[in-house]
């Protein structure tokens, strides 16, 4: 996505200088990001298909097996400035959770998340998916006048089938990235770092599926 922005009543070197000053945020400063941005969660719910006949699915949060669970990138300046990019929430494993059922949800699954599997009943979900984030990070590289963006996301995906007691594991990694985007916003970035995550998502649902009241590999 190339963002254009127009600097009116100020001369060309003025305008550069303030790219400038922009572009040198101090160490320390924190951008919060949302996984699930609510402008797309809204979106998606004006096109959200209706569940189809199958099991009850749960989705909990992910276990984040990175050293800081809240951060998920940052963006740098060709002059030395950092900001970190942190989850709003301050736990991208719930984030991660909620991102996955809200995926689901779209794909007409019969899917709720909760922020912990409940106890096995006879009125309870059939299937409980969680997982393990392994790599989330979407980093903004600041140059002269433009700024890239890479984004990557390694995700492990656990399917535990309540019907017979067994499971499936998949691990998948993803990558993307937007060059020379001129303007610079964090929305890109969430964007971004979304659209990787779905990929992971997608190659999950693409890879397996619903049988009865369990989910198998293809």
């Amino acid at each position: 996505m190339i963002r254009q922005h127009v600097v009116r009543g100020m001369s060309a070197p003025v305008a550069v200088g303030l790219l400038l000053l922009m572009g040198c945020s101090g160490k320390g400063d924190i951008i919060p990001m949302n996984l699930t941005p609510k402008a797309k969660e809204m979106t998606n719910a004006s096109s959200a298909v209706k569940p189809m006949a199958g099991p009850k699915v749960v989705v909990i949060p992910f276990e984040d097996a990175r050293a800081d669970h809240a951060k998920v990138g940052s963006r740098s300046s060709m002059w030395g400035g950092e900001t970190d990019f942190h989850v709003s929430s301050g736990s991208a494993g719930e984030e991660t959770g909620q991102a996955l059922a809200d995926y689901l949800k779209r794909k007409g699954w019969l899917v709720q998340y909760q922020k912990a599997a409940p106890p096995e009943s006879e009125n309870g979900p059939n299937i409980v998916l969680s997982g393990k984030i392994l790599d989330l990070t979407v980093d903004a590289k600041r140059g002269f006048l433009m700024t890239d963006i890479e984004a990557r996301s390694k995700l492990v995906i656990q399917a535990n089938n309540r019907e017979d007691g067994s499971s499936i594991v998949r691990t998948d990694a993803h990558s993307g990235s937007h060059d020379n985007v001129f303007w610079f916003d964090p929305q890109d970035g969430e964007e971004l770092l979304g659209e990787v995550l779905e990929k992971n998502f997608e190659r999950f649902v693409l890879n397996t599926k619903l049988e009865d009241r369990s989910i198998r590999f293809r």
